[in-house]
């Protein structure tokens, strides 16, 4: 599919780009047919091997913790899994216990599911209605549950509503209860800096696609990776903590895609945070009721969660389909199901506000273009003019 030179891709949190950097590295990997097997014991395996390992340095580095504490995979969904894996084999017999976030990613709410057909307990820890977690029902629960072994799953970046939750002040509150700690970091990593040493969490997790890495590659990061149980055995790669044949150009493209993201950290925030502001506010003024989920909350850049009450929002993410501007209604792994948003259910707000909510997430470097460009291409679709309102252009148009 031709893509058109002026369109605007919406959906970053989704997946990101392939990144320029990551491309011409790629483009030089292969244009010199550096391909082997990394655990072979040729020259080539042992040079490729070898590259490998100082990606994992240098992945490490940036995010401030010991390269043995990565174990490289297929990305978060498998990192999550092996995380319940671990937690439920060897705890099983000793009433385990797993505290989440209500509005956690599917990925994790269907493992609690999976495992709680075996036995696994688990309780929802609530919110505010600005998507900050209620850190005094999680202390209470720390409390009641205090003696059993007790993972706590919090993401440390929403990936619908773009909120940063403070997981150091979290971190510390389950250490000080017995827990441990496993932050869903897939919308963090790559998009703000991490310290994943100093945020204390015993487990995180990343997708190298949402940062603009390659897809199908990421990793689990473990605070102590010795006793951990694979979820994939095979020929021993990644110290015995997941089989498989290393999908070397996807690591080296996560090392390349940090440290482009590395150097742009900072550059620019408060001009990008103006302009997602300025954006919200004209849509506002362009359609009346318009709830920001998270608005009160501290978010990433570039991401904004929004209700459009009255606004068939399949109707105009086609309308904007055709002038091409990407959005998607919410997290990408659910964008087909009919259902409403599991989040702001969990949050408050009416059905009204839940089935009515589309997510905008944009590339800082062309951010005001592209919020230019979408507030644009929703007064074309509604059909908008000085002498029709915005109501009965909903009412009579989508």
């Amino acid at each position: 599919m031709d893509i058109a030179v002026d369109a605007v891709y919406a959906d970053v949190c989704g997946s990101a780009p392939v990144s320029m950097a990551v491309s011409n590295m790629l483009q030089a990997l292969f244009s010199t047919r550096q391909c082997a097997n990394p655990n072979a014991n040729h020259a080539l395996g042992v040079q490729l091997l070898e590259r490998v390992e100082r990606a994992r340095g240098r992945i490490a580095s940036l995010l401030k913790v010991d390269a043995d504490c990565l174990i490289f995979n297929s990305g978060s969904s498998e990192g999550c899994s092996q995380v319940f894996h671990d937690f439920f084999e060897r705890y099983k017999h000793e009433q385990p216990l797993v505290l989440y976030s209500a509005i956690e990613h599917s990925c994790t709410l269907q493992n609690i599911n999976r495992y709680g057909l075996e036995g696994l307990q688990s309780i929802a820890i609530g919110h505010q209605m600005n998507g900050l977690l209620d850190t005094a029902q999680l202390e209470q629960l720390l409390r009641t549950h205090a003696g059993r072994p007790t993972l706590v799953c919090v993401m440390a970046v929403h990936n619908e509503t773009g909120v940063i939750q403070p997981i150091e002040a979290i971190a510390r509150q389950v250490k000080a209860g017995g827990g441990l700690l496993f932050s869903d970091m897939t919308q963090a990593i790559g998009k703000i800096p991490v310290d994943l040493h100093a945020s204390g969490v015993d487990f995180a997790i990343a997708s190298g696609h949402k940062f603009g890495a390659l897809p199908g590659a990421g990793f689990l990061y473990a605070r102590n990776r010795y006793g951990l149980s694979p979820l994939i055995v095979g020929g021993g790669q990644e110290g015995g903590l997941r089989g498989g044949t290393q999908n070397y150009p996807g690591i080296l493209s996560i090392e390349t895609a940090l440290q482009e993201k590395q150097h742009k950290y900072g550059n620019g925030k408060v001009a990008v945070q103006q302009s997602r502001e300025t954006f919200e506010s004209k849509l506002q003024a362009m359609l009346g009721e318009v709830v920001v989920i998270g608005q009160q909350a501290p978010r990433v850049p570039c991401v904004s969660f929004i209700a459009l009450p009255g606004v068939n929002t399949k109707k105009l993410q086609l309308a904007l389909n055709r002038q091409s501007i990407y959005i998607t209604g919410g997290s990408a792994c659910s964008d087909k199901t009919l259902s409403l948003s599991n989040t702001v259910t969990q949050l408050g707000y009416s059905e009204q506000i839940a089935g009515a909510t589309v997510r905008i997430s944009i590339d800082e470097e062309h951010c005001q273009f592209a919020y230019e460009r979408i507030l644009e291409g929703i007064a074309q679709a509604l059909k908008l003019s000085s002498t029709v309102s915005a109501a009965h252009a909903v009412a009579h148009v989508l």
